[in-house]
């Protein structure tokens, strides 16, 4: 399917969610983001083409950020698509720390598409996490600079890339540049295996660039089972 083409279906699919979330009493979802997240699982499981990380991979997720010391407290998303991750991580960061969050405890999730982030951004309001979830307009390197610019970003607990491939090595890179990563960070990319982010894994496969006091990385590939096979992040 040409890009146009399937950017044309997730348009669609995206209001058909916004519809599906919307109608449904609101008691449903407030305070909730757990079980905001899991109805747009199920509006994806039963629709279809909608590539969100789904619960297998969270619970994975969640599990490396639960035994982070010191605990998480900057997240940042390349890839908002229809928020359901960004949803997932201010949940997480809630059930680590509480439901009295500190106010340096940050989700920053990054898309250049406006229809994404509007509806990323009454999701989060619809289930209680403004505050917490920012849904930030623009290409994810532009913004990332921009809020260490406005002394917002110092540090990075976990850094979770899904939007294109091609851009995975350059915005990690961005994070080592800005010297945001801390000895236990965390980076997680999805779709590895397909379609592919072939310059990302041998890079942080080979332990990162090798200069002298640059960032070392540790590797795991993780495979869980989806409806059409196993999936690689």
């Amino acid at each position: 399917m040409a890009d146009n083409n399937l950017q044309a279906v997730f348009a669609k699919r995206a209001e058909e969610l916004r519809e599906y979330i919307f109608s449904q009493p609101a008691s449903n979802f407030e305070n909730n983001p757990w079980a905001l997240a899991d109805a747009i699982e199920t509006f994806a499981n039963e629709k279809g083409h909608m590539m969100i990380f789904r619960a297998k991979k969270l619970a994975v997720a969640k599990e490396a950020l639960v035994a982070q010391s010191p605990a998480p407290r900057t997240i940042l998303e390349f890839g908002t698509f229809v928020g359901k991750s960004a949803l997932a991580w201010g949940a997480m960061l809630r059930d680590i720390h509480g439901e009295n969050v500190p106010e340096d405890v940050n989700v920053y999730t990054f898309d250049p598409n406006p229809q994404m982030v509007a509806l990323t951004r009454d999701l989060v309001k619809l289930c209680g996490l403004e505050g917490l979830v920012h849904v930030v307009e623009g290409p994810g390197s532009e913004c990332l600079n921009k809020l260490v610019a406005e002394g917002k970003v110092t540090s990075v607990d976990m850094a979770f890339f899904d939007h294109w491939e091609k851009f995975y090595l350059s915005d990690l890179q961005l994070i080592e540049e800005l010297k945001l990563w801390r000895e236990g960070s965390l980076a997680i990319a999805d779709n590895t295996d397909m379609p592919g982010a072939p310059d990302y894994l041998a890079y942080v496969r080979a332990g990162g660039s090798g200069v002298d006091g640059a960032v070392k990385y540790e590797t795991k590939s993780i495979e869980t089972k989806g409806t059409r096979g196993p999936v690689s992040f």
